[in-house]
């Protein structure tokens, strides 16, 4: 899977340090990853159509780490937004719309081009769609993300999500999934927005 390209800026130089600081996944997992400088700034066209669905378990979302200044206030705010980026993905890729179902056309809101593009490529990974003909109903069953944002002159420029999902599926396709990895992000335009990723997903045993 590719990497995010050399010859940055200071800056991207820095987000990638975020990066570094994380322990690798297992050997299933898929990787991407998008310069942010390079990646155009727009999200992805289902942004405005994705509606979180009511489920019972709500997300946990903390900071685990601050590499740098940041103030309190400023923290509160980025673990909300990051939060909500991360939720949306879910709603989006695994857990809303109608199933049985085998397209997710707006699976990828709040993602960078180039991540969504690539992302597109690793649907059976990112999204329900291989089982989703076989699934009746999705059931969150865990929730969490936790953050390890950078920052520079008291102001938040990258963040490393750990991320994990945990779901039941009912119909033919009966079991539960577990969705694990790294969303990176950066913050474009006044949003934070997913450049690359370090996913695994798999059944639960």
């Amino acid at each position: 899977m590719p990497r995010p390209s050399p010859g940055r800026t200071p800056w991207s130089r820095l987000a990638a340090l975020v990066l570094v600081l994380v322990l690798p996944l297992s050997a299933t997992a898929c990787s991407s990853g998008s310069d942010p400088e390079a990646a155009p700034e727009r999200l992805s066209r289902g942004d405005s159509q994705v509606a979180l669905a009511s489920h019972p378990v709500q997300t946990k979302t903390k900071i685990h780490r601050v590499y740098g200044r940041l103030p309190d206030a400023r923290r509160k705010a980025v673990r909300r937004q990051v939060g909500q980026v991360v939720d949306r993905w879910w709603e989006a890729a695994y857990l809303g719309g109608t199933y049985p179902r085998s397209s997710f056309p707006s699976a990828f809101p709040g993602f960078t081009r180039g991540a969504e593009r690539r992302a597109r490529i690793d649907k059976a990974l990112l999204t329900n769609q291989t089982g989703g003909r076989r699934i009746d109903a999705v059931e969150a069953r865990h929730r969490s993300v936790s953050l390890d944002i950078l920052a520079t002159r008291k102001q938040a420029r990258s963040v490393t999500a750990h991320v994990l999902l945990r779901f039941d599926t009912r119909g033919d396709k009966t079991g539960t999934t577990v969705v694990r990895g790294r969303l990176f992000l950066v913050r474009k335009r006044g949003a934070w927005r997913v450049f690359g990723y370090d996913i695994s997903k798999g059944a639960q045993r």
